[in-house]
């Protein structure tokens, strides 16, 4: 088995991935899962990039970023990534007005993005 090392016996179900070559890489149907998630693989669409096995959703995301605003793939080439993650641009918002903070200055409070002028309006000790 490719997954788990362990000798296929004669007679056992076996996964073969096309995808995956034609050198006799063969999996038990239990070992047939995504190498990020470990979801089971077999009877889905599967993946096969670097020699590892991937679900849909891992595989896009090992070819496109994720926008923690949404959770959708960033197709655009224009992104922001701000606070560690990343961002479609219209997403990446003050916490207190939702105006677009991508390029420009912000401050945070209690781990929230803020825009300069709602932390003078709304944090700022007076």
């Amino acid at each position: 088995c490719y997954h788990c090392k362990l000798n296929m016996q004669e007679g056992d179900p076996a996964v073969y991935a096309e995808r995956a070559g034609y050198d006799n890489k063969l999996w038990h149907p239990g070992c047939f899962v995504c190498c990020t998630c470990g979801e089971l693989l077999v009877d889905m669409i599967y993946f096969w990039k670097s020699g590892n096995l991937y679900c849909g959703r891992h595989y896009c995301d090992s070819e496109r970023p994720r926008c923690a605003g949404c959770d959708e793939l960033i197709f655009s080439n224009e992104y922001t990534l701000a606070e560690g993650q990343n961002w479609h641009l219209k997403h990446f918002c003050c916490f207190d007005c939702d105006c677009v903070l991508a390029g420009v200055t912000y401050l945070t409070v209690n781990d929230n993005p803020v825009c300069k002028s709602c932390y003078v309006k709304n944090h700022a000790a007076v």
